[in-house]
């Protein structure tokens, strides 16, 4: 069997009483998860499950900027949109009932000039290899992608 190598990816972070948590990832500025007011937060920072549709969606086009350069696919911009539906009893502890998202919708807006060809193999290679998009789809989450291509316009 062949090894390969592994990457190892780490934060650090912590909460005092409450739902407010402030998370160090490498050396860039920490960030801070937390709950809206009428959840008994803070609202100082998105709540994690929005954190991770803010992943999805980052993660989305960072795949779109690695696929289009090992295609020489040209675009302008990567523009996104995502929203979940969960049902909250579950992470109330209600059993049987599921603790994350049941649905995602995720809205990509490419602008380019490429064919229509090129724009979907783009949106397979893409889906094919993002992360966070696998590990929700793994985890029998219903995710619906919206693709959307956009001519570019002359700057």
């Amino acid at each position: 069997m062949t090894e390969y190598p592994t990457a190892t990816l780490s934060i650090k972070g912590g909460s005092k009483k409450g739902f407010k948590n402030t998370v160090q990832v490498r050396d860039v500025p920490s960030i801070i998860i937390d709950e809206p007011e009428r959840l008994g937060g803070t609202n100082e920072g998105a709540n994690p499950l929005e954190y991770f549709l803010a992943s999805l969606s980052a993660c989305t086009s960072i795949m779109i900027a690695y696929a289009a350069k090992e295609m020489g696919f040209q675009y302008r911009n990567v523009t996104y949109a995502a929203e979940g539906t969960l049902d909250p009893r579950g992470f109330k502890g209600v059993e049987g009932v599921q603790t994350y998202f049941k649905t995602i919708s995720l809205d990509i807006e490419v602008e380019t000039e490429e064919t229509e060809a090129s724009f979907q193999q783009l949106k397979e290679t893409v889906e094919k290899r993002c992360p966070l998009y696998n590990l929700a789809k793994d985890a029998g989450v219903e995710i619906e992608t919206h693709w959307g291509k956009k001519e570019s316009t002359p700057q």
